[in-house]
């Protein structure tokens, strides 16, 4: 399974796990309520940035107390679908 280590807002990291559809999954270290707008940052494997915009889709706290999100995207350019599609492919 794929992760990505993403930047959020606060500075704080979390790990981009999932991808389908429009819809990233997150393990992030704090909750983001429905429809709060969250942009991420992440370093592609070529080392430029990339840079992710989305709408919390609500967040569930896990075992570890870390929680799960789901992050809608959306306006993502075709280059920024290409890479995610390429680094979650199945």
């Amino acid at each position: 399974m794929a992760e990505i280590e993403v930047m959020l807002p606060s500075g704080d990291r979390a790990k981009a796990v999932a991808w389908k559809g429009d819809v990233l999954s997150l393990i992030c270290p704090s909750a983001f309520a429905p429809g709060q707008p969250v942009e991420l940052k992440a370093q592609t494997a070529a080392g430029g940035p990339i840079g992710l915009i989305g709408k919390s889709g609500g967040s569930k706290k896990r075992a570890d107390g870390a929680f799960d999100v789901k992050l809608r995207l959306h306006s993502l350019r075709r280059e920024q679908r290409a890479w995610l599609d390429e680094t979650f492919k199945g």
